[in-house]
């Protein structure tokens, strides 16, 4: 009886293992291309972030999350590492990371990409967004255009909450926010 229940409980610790392993091997990401002569990989989403590696034009990467401005990547290198680098310099699909939101989603997402005076938009909870303007000139109208962006998503979403909008400088939120809105 001991005998069976140790074969039990090691052939239950071999499947957690092997389903865990087998989990964080299938979590969806986008083949990328870099478009930089060379380009830094960073250990975190800023510039201030030490390099972990470095990658060049036309290397293939695969995406799988962002931060603002920053993607994140892996298969850069046969290390297994991953690493942070500017979304600028990485090709992406027009589909990255669109699965997370509904159709509602996508569609506020387009719009405010559409409008011109934003470079980020974030959807981070149901009631928060997180904005980069696209100019110097916008940093004006950031209340403006943050309370636009905010009432928007709460009108087209059904939002009975309210939705909070967070504009960032483009450096990042390390030096504090431009303007914080709430709509209502």
């Amino acid at each position: 009886m001991m005998h069976h229940a140790f074969t039990v409980f090691f052939l239950s610790l071999f499947l957690l293992w092997g389903g865990a392993a087998a989990a964080q091997q299938s979590a969806k990401s986008w083949e990328g291309s870099i478009s930089a002569r060379t380009l830094n990989v960073r250990a975190g989403p800023a510039k201030n972030q030490s390099i972990v590696a470095k990658v060049k034009r036309g290397d293939r990467v695969q995406a799988f999350d962002e931060e603002g401005s920053w993607v994140h990547i892996r298969d850069f290198d046969d290390s297994g590492k991953t690493g942070w680098v500017s979304r600028s310099f990485v090709r992406l699909p027009k589909d990255f990371m669109a699965p997370a939101f509904g159709d509602v989603e996508n569609a506020f997402l387009e719009w405010a990409s559409a409008r011109g005076d934003l470079s980020v938009v974030s959807i981070e909870s149901d009631n928060r967004l997180s904005l980069v303007l696209e100019s110097a000139e916008g940093k004006a109208r950031a209340m403006a255009i943050a309370r636009e962006v905010a009432c928007a998503y709460r009108n087209r979403l059904s939002i009975k909450d309210r939705v909070v909008a967070t504009v960032w400088p483009e450096a990042g939120p390390g030096n504090g926010w431009t303007a914080q809105v709430n709509c209502p």
